[in-house]
């Protein structure tokens, strides 16, 4: 057994796959700065982290890549721009091996490639799977914080289903929309333990979600407010 890796990259191909681009619009649309962002797939291009040199103050961004190729040029990219590695950093790993404990509080998550990439076999090493990785980063989001997915994603129908799970257990709504992204942010009645009951509906994934989120509120900083316009 080895970890569920990607042995290519991906470049910046806009007509197969704008969601980076359509992210960066985002960002600049919402007039979104010195935040910290999660994103999920880097590509080869590394977009989000370059063009994120342009906006003042930068806003920090931690990605991750299952690719060694990205990653590699990740590397390259700080070394030649040192600048960039204070405010963009990048994981080389599976994303379904991430922990509470290990990431920071989030104002704006990309999860564009949910359902793409889980395998059976990540079950023997990571504790994630679709459902409970976008748990887990709800439970990591700031109030007023944004979790974007692409409708665009070869896996999207999957991913549509899951969304719609913990939007039926009033854990998420949609609240802005750009090109080929949706966006979703958490009720102001997700916390408590009102909305936990009503999670039980979404069946057994959304179910151990909810269990995460009511571990992690228990800690949750309330005390900052994005000053996005899309609060």
């Amino acid at each position: 057994m080895q970890l569920n890796y990607w042995g290519w990259s991906w470049p910046l191909r806009p007509e197969d796959c704008a969601c980076d681009i359509h992210f960066v619009e985002y960002l600049r649309r919402e007039g979104i700065h010195d935040k910290v962002i999660f994103h999920f797939g880097t590509g080869a291009h590394h977009l989000v982290g370059k063009t994120n040199l342009d906006i003042e103050p930068p806003n920090e961004i931690l990605a991750i890549t299952a690719s060694p190729e990205e990653y590699q040029r990740y590397v390259e990219f700080v070394i030649a721009n040192p600048r960039a590695a204070k405010t963009y950093k990048v994981l080389f790993g599976d994303v379904y091996t991430l922990s509470p404990r290990i990431l920071p509080w989030f104002d704006v998550v990309t999860l564009f490639h949910l359902c793409e990439f889980y395998e059976e076999t990540t079950s023997t090493y990571a504790d994630l799977n679709d459902s409970s990785l976008l748990a887990l980063f709800l439970s990591r989001l700031r109030p007023g914080g944004r979790i974007l997915f692409y409708s665009r994603s070869s896996h999207f129908s999957q991913c549509r289903t899951i969304i719609d799970e913990f939007v039926a257990a009033g854990l998420l709504v949609q609240v802005d929309e750009h090109e080929t992204l949706v966006v979703y942010g958490r009720p102001p009645t997700c916390a408590g333990r009102a909305a936990n009951r009503r999670a039980h509906t979404a069946g057994q994934d959304a179910e151990g979600a909810t269990a995460m989120l009511q571990l992690t509120d228990r800690g949750k900083d309330t005390s900052f407010v994005p000053e996005h316009r899309y609060q």
